[in-house]
């Protein structure tokens, strides 16, 4: 009997992983959509986009890892990682699809460590608040 509760806390750990993971993708797809609509009408430096482009990421993880740690209050940095190791994965395969093409450089890297690293800061925050 305890292995068919194990099974079902871990599908749904993987549910919930998968589901915050979605949310975050899901919201940087509409934000992103909305600023490109606030690019297109008015005049905005390209000094802007990349600063923009971060904030929407955070709000978007943030949202995610809300999901996560809805109802298991706990290990918020790990699974804070997980979720932006993944959300840095299907958001890459999602926008090289939309932009026709993949290229993987320096840069991607640090982005997956910086996503990761932030994912687990935010999963930090929201569990420490929550428990207040």
């Amino acid at each position: 009997m305890s292995s068919e509760v194990a099974i079902r806390d871990k599908k749904q750990k993987f549910l919930s992983l998968f589901s915050g993971t979605l949310l975050s993708i899901a919201s940087t797809l509409i934000m992103i959509l909305l600023f490109a609509l606030i690019i297109r009408f008015f005049n905005i430096s390209d000094k802007v986009i990349f600063p923009i482009n971060q904030i929407i990421k955070v709000v978007s993880l943030f949202l995610g890892i809300i999901v996560v740690l809805n109802k298991q209050n706990n290990n918020g940095f790990l699974k804070g990682i997980l979720l932006g190791f993944l959300y840095y994965l299907l958001s890459t395969i999602v926008f090289s699809i939309l932009q026709g093409g993949f290229s993987f450089k320096l840069n991607n890297l640090f982005d997956l460590l910086l996503t990761t690293l932030i994912g687990g800061i935010i999963g930090l925050i929201v569990v420490n608040v929550k428990k207040r």
